[in-house]
C-alpha cells in the first residue's frame, strides 16, 4: 500500500501523523511525502528566507529517513499558499506521483492559513486524479485514496473520529521530530512549551482519549467516489 502525507510546512507531520507513518512503515507500506510550502518564514534567526527554506528542506529530508520515505517539494511561499491553477497542479502531480491508498493531511478547520488551504486544495483536486484532461504533469490514477486530516496545534477545535496508538513507536516520533531544530527558537516566539514539549503534550492527551499512552488523532473526508475506509489506519 502507498501512504502519502502532503503537509503545509516541514515539521508538520512530524508533530501530528509520524507515529502513524512509522507504524505504516513497519507494516511494509510505501511512504511519501509532499510539501505545499517552503516554510521560508519560520526564522527570526536566519538571514533571509531562501536560508531557511534550504535549512528547512535540509531537514524535512533528514526527517523523512525515519519512514524511507520519498519527498517532493513544491515550494510555494509560507504563509501565502493560495487556491490557483499552479497550486491545484502541483498538488494534484504530487497526489498522482504517489499513486497513494491513503493520503493524511493538515484539517480544513486549521485556523493556519497554509494548513486550511493546503486541505481544502486536497479536498477538491482528488475529484481530478482519474481526469485525462485536467492539466497536469503526471499520469492520471485509478485508485480512489481514503484521506485523513490530522490534528490542529495544541488540539484546539478539534475532535478525533478515530485514533492510532503509536505508544510503541513515540520514541523514533520524537527522534524524528528533534531534527528540524530549526524551528525550537521559532516557535518559541509563540508558546511557553518547548517545541518537543508541546507534541509530547498532545501525544499524551490523545493517548489518554484513546486508552493508551500516546496517540495521533484523524478525521476523515468524506466525498462521493472517495468515501474513507477507517480499517486502513494501522
Amino acid at each position: 500500500m502507498n501512504v502519502l502525507a502532503i503537509c503545509a510546512h516541514p515539521d508538520d507531520l512530524e508533530i501530528f501523523c509520524a507515529g502513524t507513518l512509522l507504524k505504516y512503515k513497519a507494516a511494509g507500506h510505501k511512504v511519501y511525502i509532499a510539501l505545499t510550502t517552503s516554510g521560508n518564514i519560520g526564522s527570526n534567526i536566519h538571514a533571509s528566507r531562501e536560508e531557511i527554506a534550504a535549512v528547512r528542506e535540509k531537514e524535512q529530508l533528514a526527517s523523512a529517513r525515519f519512514y524511507d520515505a520519498e519527498v517532493r517539494f513544491m515550494r510555494f511561499d509560507d504563509e501565502g499558499l493560495q487556491d490557483t491553477p499552479a497550486t491545484r497542479r502541483a498538488v494534484l502531480n504530487a497526489m498522482r506521483w504517489a499513486d497513494p491508498d491513503v493520503i493524511l493531511t493538515n484539517s480544513p478547520l486549521d485556523v493556519s492559513t497554509d494548513h486550511a488551504m493546503t486541505s481544502k486544495l486536497v479536498g477538491e483536486v482528488i475529484l481530478s486524479l482519474p481526469g485525462k484532461l485536467v492539466p497536469a504533469d503526471e499520469r492520471p490514477i485509478s485508485k480512489s485514496p481514503s484521506v485523513f486530516f490530522w490534528d490542529h496545534s495544541a488540539g484546539i477545535g478539534f475532535s478525533p473520529e478515530v485514533y492510532v496508538d503509536i505508544s510503541d513507536v513515540w520514541e523514533d516520533k520524537i527522534a524524528a521530530l528533534s531534527l528540524h531544530k530549526s524551528q525550537y527558537a521559532w516557535m518559541d516566539t509563540f508558546q511557553i512549551h518547548g517545541f518537543l514539549e508541546h507534541a509530547e503534550i498532545l501525544g499524551r492527551f490523545r493517548g489518554l482519549q484513546a486508552g493508551c499512552r500516546f496517540a495521533e488523532g484523524f478525521t476523515a473526508l468524506r466525498v462521493h467516489g472517495f468515501m474513507p475506509d477507517l480499517k486502513l489506519l494501522p
